[in-house]
């Protein structure tokens, strides 16, 4: 039923817009583009597939204290793993892990922990986000299945104006819903051919409030800086050099995800994660179309390092990324049509390294010390026809492919874990005029297989002995067994094969003059082949059930190829902006299944609606405005001795936020904002979370910019 009713009402609105319509020369100029999408700017109502871009003044106006804030409301978008920022875990279109590509400045982010998060960036560092949904890999290879969450930081042109060369930003925040306290400290400046910028940021936050009244243990100390600067050394070379660090000290459960904590009895670690990005870049772009080439090397490593004083014993997980990427752009014209052809490649390596000082020889169960090394070339051609044969309007064609190669090694295994893989995809879109455009692709796309999922053994989690444990006996039993990891180096890559299509609308002063609104309606279908999925197997040995009630185990947990799966799904944004009103509008849904059995696969989410509505006023320099994300109930099924047997039920839920933000028209260097979060202090959950979410969150903040 909400599928239906949206739809019937972007029908009717966009009906109501062509009624509206003035003449198509009113279009306004500045379009959001999207550079991602196929690696060189195209306004994002044009690219043919779907991608959302965030810039710095919805983050600010949203009052953001994680990155899964600032893209609550992105259709297709999903932060699982619960509340805690330590363990928040982006999902797009049903996949999640290493099918999602998180790039930070053009750097790969590839840590992968079963509770931890995927990436750790503090959102006041960011100045713009994309969001490409879909398969991106003949762009980007390996991870970019599910799409890419793409993420570029703040540089002193974002906040200097072309008469100002040197400045500072001021910050402050507050947060009730875990009390947390967060200030920002910015310096940029530029002089002549130099520019850069120097920034730090400080968070304190305890346990975080849930919509069910509990508290969940969450005491977070984050640190984090960027230093980021570019030198012009000719009209056409530009250097550029960045260092980012997060530090954040946690006091939580060893599983940052879920509701461990909850019992009052609950044993926390004192968790550490720091995560450093070193990046180099240049960008070289003569007088020559032919030339428009950017080389960028890149060195991430992240540590979460997890020390328990009960036992007492200090676990880290160590992964490092080196990586280069090279991409040139020639644009030219042959036979009326405008092409750019853009060639690449990439080399990139993970490295992991887990230790346990309660081991011998200091391994770590369940993190495999291992290496996964990656090489891709790839070519792509975006054209532009006026009027193709004949017919009105504009035609844009992107075919694309790539190649690329990968090996995993380990200390553990024998042999390595090798593959190639060859990644195509087309997309069109065509504009009869400039309001009205249809798109579709189709695209091919593929992920190898992780160090994790290859090579996991050791423990997984222990559990009661079935007949030994007896807490209440005298003397009491604590008797545990373990249920262990079982390594499977012979996975297969997951491929995919999506197709997509879609309409896009874009009209101009609609009610007023000079505004406009814009939406894209797609629905796509995904056909996986190998799909990794871990199964976790709790089945205790025969032998635990009769004397000596050993040897006993707790079953196992193992990554293994799923044949054939499929995923299918619905997406809307749509957009109003105009002097005084604005509004915002986005739906997503998403199924999937085992073709063979018919059990829910990915990390599946019920059909969600967002809305954002504000109103500007005149002359003081406030904004008005209310969000609200509505959710459908959900429902999960697994096979059991083979029937389908619901494993996981989600109600519905409402949850209504309202915000303001002041720029004093006599003093326009400050900003407050006040927010309300979950005004009506909704208890919900999100898909596999099995915890609730935060209740009611009172928010402000204040910022003050001085510059010359």
């Amino acid at each position: 039923m909400m599928k239906a009713a949206l739809i019937v009402s972007v029908s009717g609105l966009a009906f109501a817009a062509t009624a509206f319509a003035q003449n198509e020369e009113d279009a306004p100029e500045d379009d959001v583009i999207t550079v991602y999408g196929t690696s060189n700017p195209i306004p994002a109502i044009d690219y043919p597939g779907q991608v959302s871009v965030i810039d710095r003044s919805e983050i600010d106006a949203r009052l953001v204290s994680t990155v899964s804030d600032a893209l609550r409301d992105v259709p297709g978008l999903q932060f699982s793993g619960g509340p805690r920022r330590t363990g928040e875990v982006p999902t797009l279109r049903g996949l999640s892990g290493q099918n999602v590509l998180v790039l930070l400045d053009g750097a790969r982010q590839s840590f992968l922990s079963a509770h931890d998060g995927r990436f750790f960036l503090d959102p006041d560092l960011i100045a713009r986000a994309e969001v490409v949904r879909g398969p991106a890999s003949a762009l980007y290879g390996t991870g970019a299945v599910g799409g890419v969450l793409a993420f570029e930081t703040v540089d002193a042109d974002d906040l200097l104006t072309a008469d100002e060369t040197f400045g500072a930003r001021f910050r402050a925040g507050y947060q009730s819903v875990n009390e947390e306290g967060a200030g920002t400290v910015t310096l940029f400046g530029r002089q002549g051919r130099l520019d850069g910028l120097a920034s730090l940021t400080l968070r304190q936050s305890g346990d975080i409030t849930l919509g069910s009244g509990a508290d969940l243990p969450s005491d977070d100390d984050i640190l984090t800086g960027l230093l980021k600067g570019s030198f012009t050394a000719t009209d056409a070379l530009t250097l550029e050099a960045s260092w980012q660090r997060f530090d954040n000290t946690a006091i939580e459960p060893n599983n940052g995800q879920g509701t461990s904590g909850l019992d009052d009895g609950a044993i926390n670690v004192e968790k550490e994660i720091v995560t450093d990005t070193f990046r180099i870049a240049a960008a070289f772009n003569p007088s020559s179309d032919l030339i428009d080439a950017r080389l960028t090397a890149y060195w991430t490593e992240t540590t979460v390092d997890e020390f328990d004083d009960s036992v007492p014993q200090l676990l880290t997980r160590d992964v490092e990324t080196t990586g280069i990427s090279l991409r040139n752009a020639s644009r030219f014209t042959l036979g009326g049509l405008d092409l750019t052809a853009t060639i690449g490649g990439d080399w990139f390596e993970d490295k992991q390294i887990g230790t346990d000082d309660q081991t011998e020889d200091f391994t770590r169960g369940g993190v495999p010390n291992g290496s996964a090394e990656f090489v891709g070339v790839f070519g792509q051609l975006e054209a532009i026809l006026d009027r193709p044969l004949g017919l009105p309007g504009e035609l844009i064609v992107i075919p694309g492919v790539r190649f690329d190669s990968f090996k995993n090694s380990s200390e553990a295994a024998g042999t390595d874990n090798e593959d190639e893989a060859v990644s195509p995809r087309i997309a069109a879109s065509y504009g009869p005029s400039d309001w009205f455009r249809v798109f579709g692709s189709y695209s091919e796309g593929f992920r190898a297989p992780s160090l994790n999922e290859l090579y996991l053994d050791g423990v997984h989690f222990p559990l009661p002995h079935p007949i030994l444990f007896d807490p209440a006996g005298m003397p009491p039993n604590f008797t545990f067994v373990n249920n262990n990891f079982i390594p499977n180096p012979d996975l297969e890559p997951e491929k995919t094969a999506t197709t997509e299509v879609g309409i896009a609308l874009d009209f101009a002063s609609v009610i007023t003059q000079g505004d406009r609104f814009q939406a894209k309606l797609s629905r796509f279908e995904s056909d996986v082949e190998n799909l990794i999925n871990l199964s976790v197997d709790v089945a205790f040995d025969p032998t635990c059930f009769a004397p000596p009630f050993f040897p006993c185990t707790a079953g196992t947990t193992e990554s293994a190829n799923v044949a054939d799966a499929g995923l299918t799904g619905t997406e809307l944004e749509a957009r109003y902006d105009s002097d005084l009103f604005y509004g915002y509008l986005s739906y997503s849904s998403i199924d999937g299944e085992d073709e063979a059995t018919g059990a829910d696969l990915g990390t599946l989410t019920p059909g969600r609606l967002a809305l954002d509505l504000g109103y500007r006023t005149q002359g003081i320099g406030a904004t008005f405005g209310t969000r609200l994300q509505v959710a459908d109930e959900f429902t999960r099924r697994d096979l059991v001795d083979g029937e389908l047997e619901i494993a996981e039920e989600r109600d519905g839920y409402t949850v209504l936020d309202l915000y303001a933000t002041w720029v004093p028209p006599f003093a326009d260097s400050f900003r407050v904002d006040l927010g309300v979060d979950n005004v009506t202090e909704e208890d919900f959950e999100r898909v596999f979370e099995d915890v609730s979410e935060p209740g009611r969150n009172y928010k402000a903040s204040i910022a003050y910019r001085i510059a010359y």
